[in-house]
């Protein structure tokens, strides 16, 4: 039995249409970046032309400050980067749940009349514009805030993160909350479950995995942004670093930096490995 022939295009085959729509988002997008590099001053010869005060900069931190005062100095700033990390999405996430709950928007219309959609409505519309309050403001911003009103240190930068944490964390909550599959739920509530029981023992146990490995990104995150904060004086090693380069002691920075990023990379693989572990 002959096997059927299978066409494939060749080389000289049919030209490809034109397309007034794809050529129209090419212009757009030419005329954006064009916008965009006027707007921005952009110019790579003038970035060529710093390169040696680059090199200057980088030859001076070598090699990096490894006496014992720098070292501890390290390590007392790496900590309290983690603690403020690590309680900002702690924080964040105790505070994103009940309003990612009071956000989600199936569990605010399902099985409810129109007065009552109207009613629920509200909690639900709140939440909401909370959420988008705590997080359109960057976690930087929110940290020059709570400076400015506690003053400098490792406090007002937690609160700063956990503010950030639970914005971002809410709305990524309601949104799993939402995608879990509704056949559980549908079968409480047909044999006589109230919604809360319903959310509580059919939408929120499939969506547990989702929050765990999405608080554990949130940490990833919010080691990152700690290590910033400390520029507006809100601890970390960021302060260190700040504090290292204005006495222009570039082997110290040097020190910090490194220790930074170590400590960034190992977090990172900490989270993904728990994370993966979680989808499965």
């Amino acid at each position: 039995m002959a096997s059927p022939r299978t066409e494939r295009p060749g080389i000289g085959g049919a030209l490809p249409r034109f397309s007034w729509k794809s050529s129209l988002a090419v212009l757009a997008v030419l005329g954006l970046t064009g916008y965009s590099v006027a707007g921005t001053n952009f110019n790579l010869v003038e970035l060529l032309r710093g390169s040696g005060a680059a090199e200057r900069f980088v030859s001076e931190m070598f090699p990096p400050d490894l006496s014992a005062a720098t070292l501890r100095a390290m390590g007392t700033g790496i900590l309290e980067t983690f603690q403020m990390s690590f309680l900002g999405a702690l924080i964040g996430a105790v505070v994103a749940f009940p309003l990612s709950a009071l956000g989600t928007r199936e569990i605010s219309t399902v099985g409810a009349s129109r007065g009552e959609r109207l009613l629920l409505a509200v909690p639900y519309h709140l939440s909401r514009t909370l959420l988008n309050v705590f997080r359109s403001v960057p976690d930087i911003l929110w940290a020059l805030v709570f400076v400015v009103a506690l003053g400098l240190g490792p406090f007002p930068g937690t609160l700063a993160l956990a503010v950030h944490s639970a914005g971002v964390l809410g709305k990524l909550y309601s949104e799993t909350l939402e995608a879990v599959p509704s056949r559980p739920v549908q079968a409480l509530t047909a044999t006589g479950a109230s919604d809360f029981q319903a959310f509580l023992f059919g939408r929120l146990p499939q969506a547990m995995n989702g929050f765990a490995s999405l608080t554990l990104y949130q940490w990833e995150c919010n080691i990152r942004s700690a290590t910033i904060l400390g520029f507006v004086g809100a601890g970390g090693i960021g302060q260190q670093i700040l504090i290292s380069m204005n006495l222009f002691d570039y082997p110290k920075v040097a020190t910090l930096v490194g220790a930074t990023i170590v400590v960034v990379l190992a977090v990172d693989r900490f989270s993904a490995a728990i994370r993966r572990r979680l989808a499965y």
